[in-house]
């Protein structure tokens, strides 16, 4: 697993997992890795290694989210490597967050955009992966939670760049549903999420974790499928 900062000797791990990505069944060469550790003072960090190298996009991204004792995040340092509209593109960008806003920078193939963002307290934020998406599903209300995500479209100087949404969390299932994952039989429930013109089932356990993840392609029919198959709390 890759890391824009290593764990340190200090750092106590939580849980570490890892998502194989499939289309229609067939492995796509995409995986994502990632750990949840605490920090000092109650402080969590969550590494995450969304790896598509061999997939067909070739794109590939880190994120370092440090979060509070609420889960509120404080810092996220991002990176991606990949192809744009106009060849080889690449970012690192940064986000501090305060309770009513949100600054940042983003280095886009080394010109630097300053972004800032006032927020209403209680904003969610995902950051674009299944793991990322996982970050919402605490919700406190189904319809019209306002939130704060980077662009997942990739190409353009707006690549990862802050956007504030309306995201709709509904869980599908009023109960849990058991599921096997990585060897194991957990108690699951799938829950849509929706924004824009967007939506994903992420499927979680009962410590409200991803364990799953499916994007529909109603273009083409196809089903993306990201699934744990390393799956440990320590």
């Amino acid at each position: 697993m890759r890391f824009i900062v290593k764990e340190q000797d200090y750092e106590k791990p939580i849980g570490a997992g890892l998502l194989r990505y499939e289309l229609d069944g067939v492995p796509t060469g995409a995986m994502e890795q990632w750990r949840l550790t605490e920090a000092a003072d109650g402080y969590e960090v969550l590494r995450v290694d969304l790896d598509a190298r061999e997939a067909a996009s070739g794109h590939s991204y880190l994120y370092h989210l440090v979060r509070r004792t609420d889960g509120a995040p404080e810092r996220l340092a991002y990176r991606f490597w990949g192809s744009g509209l106009h060849g080889k593109l690449q970012i690192e960008g940064t986000l501090l967050f305060s309770e009513t806003n949100i600054t940042g920078t983003r280095a886009v193939n080394g010109r630097t955009y300053h972004e800032d963002l006032n927020i209403e307290p209680g904003t969610l934020f995902w950051f674009p992966s299944a793991i990322g998406l996982g970050l919402v599903l605490q919700a406190k209300k189904v319809a019209g939670n306002t939130a704060v995500t980077l662009n997942g479209k990739i190409g353009g100087e707006d690549t990862l760049a802050m956007q504030q949404v309306s995201v709709d969390v509904d869980f599908l299932i009023t109960d849990t549903k058991p599921m096997e994952v990585a060897g194991k039989t957990l108690e699951t429930v799938p829950t849509m999420v929706r924004w824009n013109d967007n939506q994903r089932i992420v499927i979680r356990d009962q410590n409200y974790w991803p364990v799953a993840m499916q994007r529909p392609n109603f273009a083409d029919g196809k089903l993306l499928l990201a699934t744990e198959t390393r799956y440990i709390w320590y």
